[in-house]
């Protein structure tokens, strides 16, 4: 019957036969305190003792009353056996139990060990021995065959004459250690002294445990003499394989895992020039062979490489092995001190340990110099032999390349006349370009220089009329005032019928009104004058000067407001933007283009053009977004290049954003723009506030 029980004191497991002997279900037990089954009470047992005993002992030895599920006892013989987590601390106890002949009551550490306790050592198979101050008490069979002793002459042994005179000081320093409660170092190797006084390696573990009430050490021992035996045979075989390989004529090095030269055989010395004295523990296998430090084949193998390292090395003198997997040939050509002119054929392979691992490499050299200025004697015959054809050939070739020369001269001529044509057909298109742009701005000039002049004509005269109206109000009021003062005076029939028939109650409340409408439509057409001249700026020289854009947008809505009103409303949503150093007549060109394109991309239903502004850093920053149709992306790659329109013939020129690009680029700015079909537009501007001393600025599109 086994049970698991966390430190805790919950069953961690609990098996089959000790949940049937104690009429539980398996998984019912698990994860149960431990009084469950055995109550802190009866035998003096607790738990925790227990643990306590346990971290320094080995095991508890004793008898339990266990509590059944129907109220009985189950009597039970126990070993307790400590199990330790990774970092070594105790964190589960395993019980094993068999049941118990009688119900007797047994203390926690039992004296009655000849029943229980050295029977279930007699069962291992790992050697045990029993010890106290100096004298063996027990021995298993095991151990007796191990050392060749009985058991009645390992009783009459001292304890230390077991153990080899060469490994007795160390014993004493560990019985030592153990008896002063030290459990560190409990497992360590020694040297055993058999009946027939052979030496026996074991691995020996020294514990403590009570015995007949007392304090008892346990050894346990491994034995080390098969593989003592392995280690000389390995020994033995690396001398033979040293003896094997220096015999080989062959010249052949060996390097072990770390790339240290293992075996530089006689062969390699002759051809090399280098003692193995002077090559075996060192990492110099490359010193016979290269000018500078870099991996033989035989470290490429160690470093597992694969072919591109190999070639980086090899060029394309290397192949895989067609015998041996994972092995390389290669073959170089060495003109160093020590190998003046020779040719070698490299064989390298790997050295595996029993799992496999690589642990090492062997490269073996042939010398194929002979061989190989054989084939370079072959070789410079075909060569010549070629060279000869060549020279044969080259005078009919000299014919047919003279012919080939003349036909490429004359397509050379062809190339460039078509061409030069390409070129002059580009050169019109860009002056036809150039003209149309120069024309529209002439246009726009025109167009600003009249808007100027009819605006300062208009002024005058508006001016004067809006100044007699102001002055008529003021008539008209003292007018009132003597009205007013003469309906105080006694009237006559005649007067009355005037005051009726002109009805003075309604011209006193008409006039006003009259003379408000007329004084606000006055105000209305001479703002309108003002951002007409604001607009053309013609009363302004052309220099760079600080301006306000949110100024220039609204001169530019009021010029624009006929082309708007009927489609679209306008919502301003302007940040905070100090003046910008700019020409003020190009910008407002700009902002005409931009309105005047969102409000012809509405469609039957009226729209909304939405105009914002702030500052990013040193720029200030422009929107104009509306809800129209939009452009798909092919469009959106056009609409900046000159004559590139998508309104009906007559209807656009194709070159307002075209200019706007101009605009820009000579203000150091830029202008992006994101269109989604259906959805609309938004083009945004972005102007440095300064603009920089240097000039040639870029737009980004």
């Amino acid at each position: 019957m086994l049970a698991v029980v966390h430190r805790n004191g919950y069953l961690v497991m609990v098996n089959t036969h000790l949940a049937r002997a104690l009429g539980h279900a398996q998984q019912a037990l698990q994860g149960q305190q431990l009084a469950t089954i055995v109550p802190e009470s009866g035998q003096g047992f607790n738990p925790s003792d227990v643990l306590g005993f346990l971290a320094h002992c080995r095991c508890w030895l004793g008898k339990l009353s266990l509590r059944k599920a129907d109220g009985q006892s189950l009597l039970v013989q126990a070993t307790m056996v400590p199990l330790k987590d990774d970092a070594g601390q105790i964190d589960r106890v395993l019980i094993l139990a068999t049941s118990a002949a009688r119900q007797q009551d047994f203390p926690p550490l039992v004296a009655d060990v000849q029943d229980s306790f050295y029977s279930m050592l007699e069962g291992l198979a790992t050697p045990v021995l029993l010890h106290r101050q100096g004298s063996i008490l027990y021995a298993n069979q095991a151990m007796l065959s191990l050392t060749g002793y009985s058991l009645a002459a390992l009783q009459g042994l001292p304890y230390e004459e077991l153990t080899h005179p060469e490994s007795r000081e160390r014993l004493r320093e560990r019985l030592a250690a153990r008896l002063r409660g030290e459990t560190t170092q409990t497992r360590f190797e020694s040297c055993l002294q058999s009946a027939t006084g052979q030496r026996c390696w074991v691995e020996q573990a020294v514990g403590m445990l009570p015995v007949d009430g007392r304090a008892t050490l346990i050894d346990t021992y491994i034995n080390l003499n098969e593989q003592r035996k392995s280690e000389a045979l390995q020994l033995h075989m690396r001398q033979v394989l040293a003896q094997i390989i220096d015999g080989s004529p062959v010249p052949t090095m060996v390097i072990d895992e770390h790339h240290v030269v293992t075996h530089w055989n006689r062969a390699v010395e002759k051809v090399t020039s280098i003692s193995a004295t002077d090559m075996v523990g060192t990492r110099d296998q490359w010193k016979p062979f290269y000018d500078a430090p870099r991996p033989v084949l035989a470290d490429l193998i160690v470093d597992d490489a694969q072919a591109a390292r190999v070639r980086e090395h090899y060029q394309d003198r290397y192949r895989p092995s067609e015998v041996i997997p994972d092995a390389w040939e290669a073959e170089g050509f060495f003109s160093t001190a020590r190998l003046a002119g020779v040719w070698f054929v490299f064989t390298a392979s790997p050295l595996r340990d029993g799992k496999g691992r690589i642990v090492g490499a062997i490269e073996t050299l042939v010398d194929v110099t002979r061989l190989k200025t054989s084939e370079l004697a072959l070789q410079k015959a075909h060569d010549d032999l070629e060279q000869q054809v060549k020279e044969r050939t080259g005078q009919l070739a000299s014919a047919n390349a003279q012919l080939a020369q003349d036909n490429a001269e004359r397509r050379r001529a062809e190339v460039q006349l078509r061409q030069h044509n390409e070129a002059l057909e580009k050169l019109n298109e860009q002056l036809t370009q150039a003209q149309a742009q120069l024309a529209q701005s002439e246009k726009l000039a025109s167009i600003g220089q009249l808007a100027a002049g009819v605006a300062h004509e208009i002024n005058n005269p508006i001016g004067y009329v809006h100044s007699n109206i102001g002055s008529l109000r003021n008539y008209l009021g003292d007018l009132m005032a003597l009205l007013t003062a003469y309906e105080q005076l006694p009237s006559t029939a005649d007067i009355d019928a005037l005051r009726r028939k002109i009805d003075v109650e309604f011209l006193r409340e008409d006039i006003p009104s009259l003379i408000s409408e007329s004084q606000e439509g006055i105000t209305r057409v001479k703002k309108i004058v003002q951002d007409l001249k604001d607009f053309s700026r013609v009363d302004s020289s052309q220099e760079w000067q600080t301006a306000d854009l949110h100024h220039g947008i609204d001169s530019t809505l009021n010029i624009v407001n006929n082309e708007i009103k009927y489609k679209a409303d306008v919502v301003k949503e302007y940040g905070v933007v100090p003046p910008v150093e700019c020409l003020p007549s190009q910008l407002n060109q700009v902002f005409m283009n931009l309105l005047v394109n969102a409000a012809h991309a509405m469609g039957q239903e009226r729209g909304c053009i939405t105009i914002r502004s702030g500052t990013v850093g040193d720029f200030a920053w422009l929107e104009f977004a509306d809800n129209g149709g939009g452009m798909p992306p092919e469009i959106q790659q056009k609409i900046f290049d000159p004559f590139f329109t998508t309104k009906p013939v007559g209807k656009g020129t194709g070159l307002g954003l075209s200019l706007t690009y101009g605009i820009l680029q000579k203000h150091h700015g830029r202008i992006t723009v994101q269109s989604q079909v259906g959805k609309g537009t938004v083009f945004r501007i972005e102007l440095p506030i300064v603009q920089p001393a240097a000039a040639a600025g870029t737009v980004n599109v």
